[in-house]
Order: C-alpha cells, then structure tokens, then sequence
C-alpha cells in the first residue's frame, strides 16, 4: 500500500515540475511579442488630429514671394514643372508662335446626381482636409479654368479660382488615407479626394504637395491631368494606376458624411468600407 501510494506521489511530483518550471522567470530576458495591428480602414479621413487650416485662393496672394507668404503663415508657392532656362546673355531660339486651339474656359462644375441637384448644385470650396464639397450657392461654388489646349479628349489640368485654395490651385485627385496602395479597380475599397494640388506632370500618382497631405502631414501621392471634357461639357476625371493604366470604370462619389467627393474604381466595395455613397457626374458651366 505503501508502495502503491508513493508511486501516485511521484508521477504527481514529476507533473508539477514542467509547471514550475514555466512559472520560473527566464535568467535571459525575452522580447516582449510585437502585435501587429491591422490599419483603420473604415475612416475615410484621419480622425485622430485636427487638420491645419489652408489659405482660401486670393489674387492679392498670387504675386507674394515665398518670403512674404512665409511673413504672413502661408505654405511655399507650389513649385512648376521643370522648364529648362537659358544661359544668361544666350539668344533664344526663334519659335514660331502656336496658340492652343481651344480656349482656357472659365466656368463651374456643376454636380449631376447629389441631394438637391434639382435646386442646382457645384462643386464648392474646400473642406478642412482640402477636399472639394458639394454646394448650392452659385456664389460660394468653385470657380475654374478648363487648360486645355488642342483636345478635350486629352488629359488636361484644371486651375481653380475663386473659392479654391491659394497654394494648391489645381483641382486634381490625391490617393487616400485608407487606400491600401495608390491603385483603383475592381474589387478595391481604394479612393481618389477631389482636391486642392500642385500641378503634377501626366501619369502615375506621384509625391507632389497637395492640400490633403497640407492638413494632415501625411505623404499621399497626388495627379493633377486627370479631366477631359465629353458632350453635353461632360466633366471626367480618369486616374492612372502605378502600372500607367488608366482607370476606365472609374466613378466619382459624393460621401455626405465627409462632404467630399472621390474617385473610386469599385463603389460596392467603397461602400461596404466606408458606408453610403452617392455617383455623381461633373458638368462644366461656362460662365457668360
């Protein structure tokens, strides 16, 4: 009996040892596990700071020096594309002068599709994040210059004027906040903002300033020669993909809870991440 009972005692003893010895703190320090955390991919706009205020577009501002915009708590002037310039005291090549045959229209856009279009409604100024909203005052609307030259089917830019915003004076699409590369497609959640830009060379998204990235302090890459203008002054923006294809199911979205439009390659899929959407289409509205 004796015997049976010490057996039991120490097929116990041996079970509490591994226990024991788990519970034992380690002589050798042990990196703690790193979580990885899967991004917020349901916030459409960061909600986690408060965006920097962006200066509204002023013709008093357009000829400040970047020292003088500095004196007043502007941003830098946006940079231009590179122009080579001529040596100092170089003759010119003698160019024949080639006028663009269409002209820079200036007008509106206006917004086919959103709550209360029937009553008229623009694309209006920008919103804290530098994203173009959606407006029913015709006075408050954005004002815009078409830079087409030889066709309205080639990607152009658009400048903005009145209403629009002082250091990112072309109305392009800045990749968003959520998107998981700067691709749009079938199948993809990812977005494009209307919004305030530098002027961006055709192609690809590329790092260039832009509002969005002003606001917030984030690095989104942006495209400015986006538009092309169809009939009946049909208003298209098409993003191109880091492969250099553009995007042709490409729809334009009014998000009401942001008051924003995007560009998206999937509204299903940007719905069932980011909640309702309403497809809009632009039309431009020369002025008088």
């Amino acid at each position: 009996m004796f015997s049976s009972s010490f057996s039991r005692f120490f097929v116990l003893a041996l079970c509490a040892v591994p226990a024991l010895t788990a519970g034992t703190p380690s002589p050798v320090p042990v990196p703690p596990t790193r979580v990885r955390r899967a991004p917020d991919t349901a916030a459409f706009n960061p909600t986690d700071l408060v965006p920097r205020s962006l200066a509204p577009a002023d013709a008093a501002l357009a000829h400040l020096t970047n020292a003088q915009r500095f004196a007043r708590g502007l941003p830098p002037r946006s940079p231009r594309l590179n122009v080579p310039r001529r040596r100092r005291g170089a003759l010119a090549a003698r160019q024949s002068p080639t006028p663009c045959a269409l002209s820079q229209a200036t007008g509106t856009i206006q917004v086919n599709g959103a709550p209360a279009a029937a009553a008229g409604s623009y694309v209006a100024g920008a919103n804290a994040f530098g994203e173009y909203t959606l407006g029913n005052d015709a006075a408050a609307a954005l004002e815009v210059v078409l830079l087409r030259c030889d066709s309205n089917t080639e990607p152009f830019d658009i400048r903005s004027g009145a209403n629009g915003i002082a250091a990112y004076p072309f109305v392009g699409a800045v990749s968003g906040f959520a998107n998981t590369n700067d691709d749009l497609g079938p199948g993809s959640f990812n977005y494009a903002y209307i919004a305030g830009t530098s002027q961006v060379a055709p192609g690809p998204a590329q790092r260039a300033p832009n509002a969005f990235s002003a606001s917030t302090g984030a690095q989104n890459d942006a495209e400015s020669a986006i538009w092309t203008l169809g009939p009946d002054n049909a208003l298209t923006p098409t993003w191109v993909n880091t492969d250099g294809a553009e995007v042709a199911a490409g729809t334009v979205v009014y998000v009401a809870s942001e008051d924003a439009f995007a560009l998206t390659g999937d509204v299903g899929a940007f719905e069932a991440t980011f909640g309702t959407a309403i497809p809009v289409t632009f039309t431009f509205v020369e002025n008088a």
